[in-house]
């Protein structure tokens, strides 16, 4: 166990990750005997709690992108750019798990709370927690933005998404999906009423990154078939974005005093 002003790192038997404070952003989980880490990186993230940091998982919570709920607030929100309070840490060989909490922000004034609970060891358990501590009904979108390590898009094939419609944020329309996704350009959609279990099987890497998620009505894939600032180049090939979300039409919407979660359950194995 190891903590610093802006990351924790944890380590077991069964697996390592580091957190950064600034998003709470988990950047690593990597299971013991696994060569390549299951979240990718970008090489040029700064690090300077100012922007968000690319990679890992930012969370994206009360806004998740352009939509007119919450529109008071930056695209994704602000938790990603937040620093996040530890509640607590616990670890033994087994397993280890930390508690964080993001204090209110006094710019936007809203009556939401945010807890991020994560447990690492054979299999990565990951739980966002968001209580209306007001006296009126508040709905926000989220998502937990992972971005998973690949090693080329070319290599891997999603499944879990054949048969849901998708609308596509590039082009605003609705398809349906027949078979696996297979990335071989721009891609930017989110799959609606989708609640089942997602692999991404990479036939390099000889490996499946398999995903459960809970209290999300909608999965968002992306990846934007070009560098981006914080990535070195070609770096764009080596990550898809696999996001358990409620967004678009499927917000939520918490009474007084309710509590809502969203959560995944991630864990690999050998082709």
């Amino acid at each position: 166990m190891m903590f610093g002003s802006r990351f924790i790192s944890l380590e077991n038997d069964k697996a390592k990750c580091k957190l950064a404070l600034w998003g709470a952003d988990l950047l690593s989980y990597c299971p013991k005997g696994e060569e390549h880490d299951v979240f990718w990186l970008g090489d040029l993230n700064k690090f300077d709690n100012i922007q968000a940091i690319r990679g890992g998982v930012p969370v994206c919570w009360l806004r998740f992108a352009a939509e007119k709920l919450n529109d008071n607030l930056p695209r994704h929100g602000f938790a990603r750019i937040s620093e996040w309070q530890v509640q607590n840490v616990v670890s033994n060989n087994q397993k280890s798990e930390m508690e964080l909490y993001l204090k209110p922000d006094k710019k936007y004034n809203l009556p939401v709370s945010a807890k991020l609970f994560i447990k690492i060891s054979d299999r990565l358990e990951y739980c966002l927690e968001t209580t209306n501590n007001g006296v009126e009904d508040f709905a926000f979108s989220e998502a937990l933005h992972c971005y998973f390590n690949v090693s080329s898009l070319e290599n891997i094939a999603i499944k879990g998404l054949s048969g849901y419609q998708y609308k596509s944020s590039l082009d605003g329309k609705i398809y349906e999906l027949a078979d696996d996704l297979q990335i071989s350009g721009e891609f930017d959609a989110a799959f609606l009423n989708h609640s089942d279990n997602i692999e991404i099987v990479d036939k390099a890497y000889k490996r499946k990154i398999c995903i459960e998620k809970r209290g999300s009505k909608s999965t968002v894939v992306w990846n934007p078939a070009k560098d981006l600032a914080e990535m070195s180049a070609g770096q764009y090939k080596q990550f898809v974005c696999v996001e358990p979300a409620n967004q678009g039409d499927y917000f939520v919407r918490l009474k007084p005093h309710e509590t809502h979660r969203i959560a995944m359950t991630i864990h690999v194995e050998k082709l």
